[in-house]
């Protein structure tokens, strides 16, 4: 962890020192550093498996004694480093961008830094990774929690996307992006693989009453079914994934507003935040040797207060519901409610407190259920 660290400090201090020393005339490339240091402070009540986030798909069934004790945890993982490139070129300004934290590696032994986004931008193209296009990221409300609503789309794809204004309020984004299978494979053969990129489109409508953004998708999972260890009898075949998304903010009173999302689709589940690698895209028929595409959806409601210029507060539901089905164990997911209430302080401009209680409860295929709640603690300073 400190090696890691002392690396990206030094390589924030370089490149900060380059741009400096850079004569105007010749100032063609610049560099910025920011991001934020964060200490979360969790009160579990109910033993979820992650210590560091709530995650519904998680919260135990039927717990034993020890799961159920309460738990103190505090952790600085989710601190955040960000770099900024701005390069002149022939064709117009080109801007970088690299973000990571350190989210990554044994939970509260070790943390390693972990890579969100990596991009580049020129005019409307965009190369890298960041946000998917399948909704829009500003729709998801300021929580302390890390995860933040189960039904939030939270992934950072690889990507290829061109965006464009068509009017007045009016913009559409299309991309081509690499989300992984998130599939549960046949168990003689290899993982189902990408025939196609993931074809990802929104279109987006903003005025001064809010925005309003539409996405949808579609892609091909190529798998094989052998009928023995040995490979014999393989057969390919393909299935088609589809799904769309509605995000919108509706803006209220002074700077107060609802969030609203909602995503639906087959083969969608790891657009969806509790889903997210857990194989729960498809599963395999051997009855009928085919992969069966998992029908989910989910979607929250949350409105956004400010009591002031200092304090502000977040009220959130949020639901998402997986297929039943025969194919998945008794035991694996079926729907999640996910519910918080938080209260922010701002003394100045880049210092935040926040204080959150977080409800959550699963249930499994077999309709048994589960509860859990915890209250979560945040200082941050953002430079």
């Amino acid at each position: 962890m400190k090696s890691h660290l002392l690396t990206l400090v030094f390589l924030a201090s370089f490149l900060s020192l380059m741009s400096q020393d850079l004569p105007a005339e010749e100032k063609k490339l610049s560099f910025n550093a920011s991001g934020f240091i964060n200490l979360n402070a969790i009160l579990d009540f109910n033993g979820l498996e992650d210590y560091d986030d709530f995650t519904t798909s998680q919260i135990p069934i039927n717990p034993s004694p020890y799961q159920n004790m309460f738990r103190f945890h505090m952790t600085a993982r989710q601190s955040r480093l960000n770099f900024g490139i701005n390069y002149n070129t022939p064709w117009g300004k080109l801007k970088g961008f690299v973000s990571g934290d350190f989210y990554s590696g044994n939970e509260g032994i070790i943390s390693r830094f972990r890579l969100r986004e990596a991009y580049f931008e020129i005019g409307n193209l965009l190369l890298g990774q960041t946000n998917t296009t399948m909704g829009n990221p500003d729709v998801v409300p300021t929580t302390v929690d890390f995860q933040g609503p189960n039904s939030a789309t939270t992934l950072r794809n690889p990507m290829i996307r061109y965006s464009s204004k068509i009017g007045k309020g009016w913009s559409y984004i299309l991309a081509i992006e690499m989300r992984g299978g998130d599939i549960s494979p046949f168990k003689k053969t290899g993982k189902p693989f990408t025939f196609i990129p993931t074809l990802v489109g929104n279109i987006n409508k903003e005025g001064d009453w809010g925005v309003v953004t539409l996405s949808a998708m579609s892609d091909i999972t190529s798998y094989f079914y052998a009928d023995s260890v040995t490979g014999s009898g393989i057969v390919k075949k393909a299935k088609v994934g589809y799904g769309g998304a509605l995000s919108a903010i509706i803006n209220t009173w002074k700077k107060d507003h609802f969030s609203i999302f909602y995503i639906a689709g087959k083969g969608v589940a790891n657009f969806i935040s509790d889903l997210s690698g857990l194989g729960y895209n498809g599963m395999p028929d051997y009855a009928t040797k085919e992969l069966m595409l998992l029908s989910s959806m989910g979607g929250f409601i949350a409105y956004t207060h400010y009591w002031d210029d200092k304090f502000s507060s977040n009220i959130i539901y949020s639901y998402v519901n997986l297929e039943k089905t025969d194919l998945l164990a008794d035991t694996a997911f079926k729907s999640s409610n996910y519910a918080l209430i938080n209260l922010f302080y701002s003394p100045f401009e880049r210092l935040n407190f926040g204080v959150e209680y977080i409800w959550g409860e699963l249930f499994v295929q077999d309709n048994e259920n589960g509860t859990a709640n915890c209250l979560q603690f945040l200082a941050q300073f953002k430079f």
